[in-house]
């Protein structure tokens, strides 16, 4: 039997310059994903977990479909050293209302388990769960998989090129779901849709944005809080002129701002839903969260 676990993630700044070659932060939440992988004795594998129906499927017919496709396409992609089904099982504690990066969790731990147990070493996997992300989702920057494998907060940049530079963790921090989610796709669809004609202007923005995160990452490095949260209170400012902050998102950050020990408050992720993040003393709705100070673990 072989457990692998990674954390869920969040994102402090950066969010779509990342998708333009920016970096970006992105923070691992002590929250984790685990992926349990017993070897069966037939051709056979058997999917479980506490929010789907269970799944049965032939080891030589597997498409990356329906809740297990992540775990499916991690499967697939080392179809070659595989010589068994097995039974995969999947428990989590990362909060579904909260958005904190499960289905990159996933896939950073379910190839993690099927390298252990093919006697793979664990070397390329951030590299093989972005081509993961990238076949069945068509976008993504791969920044929560760097977090759940690296765990801590991160300056990231994307492949081809991509950057994983541990940061000081910074002051406490805060999240308070929204309500609704706009799936990422959708959102940078509706993005991409708002910059026809207005080309220039967007990419002016973008650069501003990634300027921004460079500042950020700076500022943490110095463990400059203060500096740090005056770039996110930019940052958001700029995700409103990318018009990814809808009217429930404003009224959600005006309050947290105006709230005592609030440093900063912005949309943590893509936006026009999901999550809002606070920095510094959790304001009332919002729950605080620990950083992970591991990422990906083979447990014994």
């Amino acid at each position: 039997m072989i457990r692998a676990s990674a954390p869920g993630s969040v994102m402090i700044t950066g969010e779509h310059a990342v998708v333009y070659g920016s970096r970006a932060i992105v923070a691992a939440i002590e929250q984790r994903l685990t992926v349990t992988l017993r070897p069966r004795t037939d051709q056979l594998v058997r999917l479980s977990s506490e929010i789907a129906e269970t799944q049965t499927v032939d080891l030589d017919q597997l498409q990356a479909v329906g809740p297990y496709k992540f775990v499916l396409a991690a499967i697939a992609m080392h179809r070659d050293a595989i010589d068994v089904g097995m039974d995969i099982s999947i428990s989590s504690e990362i909060d579904p209302t909260l958005g904190l990066g499960s289905s990159a969790a996933v896939t950073i731990a379910a190839p993690g388990a099927v390298l252990t147990i093919t006697g793979q070493p664990l070397n390329g996997i951030h590299s093989k769960a972005y081509q993961i992300i990238q076949d069945i989702q068509g976008r993504g920057s791969g920044a929560d998989l760097a977090a759940s494998l690296q765990g801590g907060m991160l300056a990231y940049r994307t492949p081809p090129n991509p950057e994983m530079v541990a940061l000081p963790h910074p002051p406490t921090i805060g999240l308070r779901y929204c309500g609704y989610k706009t799936p990422t796709s959708v959102v940078l669809q509706k993005v991409a849709e708002r910059m026809i004609g207005r080309e220039a202007e967007f990419k002016s923005l973008y650069a501003d944005m990634g300027d921004l995160a460079d500042h950020a990452i700076s500022a943490a490095k110095d463990r400059d809080w203060v500096a740090f949260a005056n770039t996110l209170t930019s940052y958001q400012a700029r995700m409103e002129d990318l018009g990814v902050s809808d009217e429930t998102l404003n009224r959600i950050i005006t309050s947290a701002r105006q709230a005592e020990g609030v440093m900063a408050a912005k949309i943590s992720g893509s936006g026009l839903g999901d999550c809002v993040l606070a920095l510094g003393a959790p304001p009332e709705g919002f729950t605080p969260v620990r950083l992970a100070s591991e990422g990906l673990i083979i447990h014994d």
